[in-house]
């Protein structure tokens, strides 16, 4: 009876130790995902050297060096957009487009959650948060999109004069306040 005391005392220990590990690997699994939230999430300030303004009267004040590609394109779901990307070559694995597309209130029924099925078509999973985004003049409404290891960010700015710009984007994880401080930058014409 004793050995078997000693047994179950010594099983005890072993299964404490390990729940004890578990609870360690677990809690430093939560402290590194909760640095790697900061460091992504964190706002840098923009230093905007170029303003371009589009022929769809949207205007924008940006960084040339992060956004070499800045030109009007045609668009075959959105029509006339103002395209700003990070490069000519949509493979390269540091690809980041956005979209700017002019509009009214009666232009989309409801541009969030139509772009967000899409997405949800297209990808599958996503995961949609709502983002706070301050454009002087504009009531602003924007979700960023998990998507594997891209963010997609959807935007509407609305102005007073009725006038809407509509913004997609497409980012890498740890470039999201780039295209924040892009949006940040827009005016109208």
């Amino acid at each position: 009876m004793p050995r078997e005391i000693d047994r179950q005392a010594a099983a005890q220990k072993r299964s404490s130790r390990l729940l004890i590990g578990m609870a360690a690997f677990i809690f430093l699994g939560a402290a590194v995902y909760g640095v790697l939230l900061f460091i992504t999430s964190r706002r840098t300030p923009a230093d905007p050297d170029t303003r371009y303004t589009a022929e769809n009267g949207v205007a924008v004040y940006y960084e040339s060096a992060r956004w070499p590609v800045c030109r009007m394109t045609e668009d075959p779901a959105l029509g006339p957009v103002l395209e700003l990307a990070s490069s000519e070559d949509a493979d390269d694995d540091q690809y980041q487009v956005v979209l700017f597309q002019r509009g009214d209130g009666a232009t989309y029924d409801d541009f969030l959650e139509k772009s967000q099925d899409d997405l949800r078509a297209s990808y599958g999973v996503i995961h949609p948060s709502r983002l706070k985004i301050e454009v002087p003049g504009a009531q602003v409404e924007a979700v960023r999109c998990d998507i594997q290891a891209y963010y997609a960010v959807l935007a509407t700015l609305t102005y007073d004069s009725g006038d809407v710009i509509y913004v997609s984007a497409l980012t890498r994880l740890a470039s999201i306040n780039d295209v924040l401080n892009l949006i940040e930058s827009v005016t109208l014409a």
